[in-house]
């Protein structure tokens, strides 16, 4: 038995893994109270648990380290794993997230013929692309203020547009980000998600033969928008279950 964690910089996903795993695995999401919550049900002396932990926290530590489980391992990024090949100088340093999304990539192309590489893209807080070639070989990548941190950073530094406080009667569901903005939070929010697909409309555009992965909770959104890859928000724990031991 395994227990996978996703801890992200705004909230922490895990999967409970009883077997082999399985695509149809029930993804948790919630705070680290809602993860002990989880973990009370269980029976940690038979279980392992492996941790990709971007923002891990004394408390967290301390919660695993509490509850008696069978093993807990802590993923950092490697130079080498599973045939992908880290383009840092110092690996370790790629945030862990990044890398596994890319492990659990390459797994599912790396037996096409035809492919020649992918692009990953995470809109998290962050957005982060990464390219890597059909060799395994990550070729770089771009990391820029995801969708949240990038309204924030405007309303925080910039007068005029915290100025207004305008009711936006339009849902998540049915926002159009092709129109223009006709009040200061709709351009706020326009601008901000027309300037992600730009950057990874300019990636696809370059690599064109590559296959595009999209993950994190603005991923589907942005391939929605750009009618093109494959939503998978299960990428980082995929790759984690991959490189448990």
């Amino acid at each position: 038995m395994h227990l996978l964690i996703d801890v992200g910089n705004s909230r922490i996903k895990w999967q409970y893994v009883l077997d082999d795993y399985q695509n149809e695995l029930q993804t948790h999401y919630g705070l680290l109270s809602d993860l002990a919550g989880f973990i009370k049900a269980l029976d940690p002396k038979k279980i392992d648990v492996s941790l990709a932990a971007v923002n891990q926290t004394e408390q967290l530590e301390n919660l695993l380290s509490g509850e008696g489980f069978k093993s807990i391992k802590s993923v950092q990024s490697e130079s080498y794993r599973l045939g992908l090949k880290n383009s840092y100088t110092h690996p370790e340093r790629m945030g862990v997230d990044r890398w596994l999304a890319m492990i659990a990539a390459y797994s599912q192309i790396k037996n096409q013929t035809k492919a020649k590489g992918f692009i990953v893209v995470d809109a998290g807080s962050a957005l982060t692309i990464d390219v890597v070639d059909e060799k395994g070989q990550h070729q770089g990548g771009y990391i820029v203020p995801g969708l949240l941190m990038a309204q924030e950073a405007l309303f925080a530094n910039t007068e005029q547009v915290i100025q207004y406080n305008e009711s936006v009667e339009e849902t998540a569901s049915n926002i159009d980000y092709h129109k223009l903005g006709n009040n200061t939070l709709q351009c706020v929010e326009y601008g901000v998600v027309n300037q992600m697909v730009a950057m990874v409309k300019f990636l696809i555009d370059e690599y064109p033969d590559y296959k595009v992965f999209f993950t994190g909770g603005d991923g589907a959104m942005l391939a929605d928008y750009l009618k093109t890859g494959t939503v998978d928000k299960d990428l980082v724990l995929k790759g984690l279950w991959q490189v448990r031991n």
